[in-house]
């Protein structure tokens, strides 16, 4: 988990697709947190749990 949330913290400022257990989501990563990311994507919030998190592309 801790390898997950180091490569994010490179990744801030960056557009990302994220693929959780309920789907796929787009957006500019905003803040890692110890347990959460925050994207944003089309003026909206999103908090992503880290342990929720399948894949990432960028």
């Amino acid at each position: 988990m801790w390898q997950l949330r180091r490569t994010l913290e490179t990744l801030k400022g960056s557009s990302l697709t994220v693929a959780t257990e309920y789907g796929k989501v787009t957006g500019t990563l905003l803040e890692v947190n110890f347990d959460y990311i925050t994207l944003s994507s089309n003026s909206n919030t999103l908090y992503i749990p880290v342990a929720s998190i399948k894949n990432i592309a960028y």
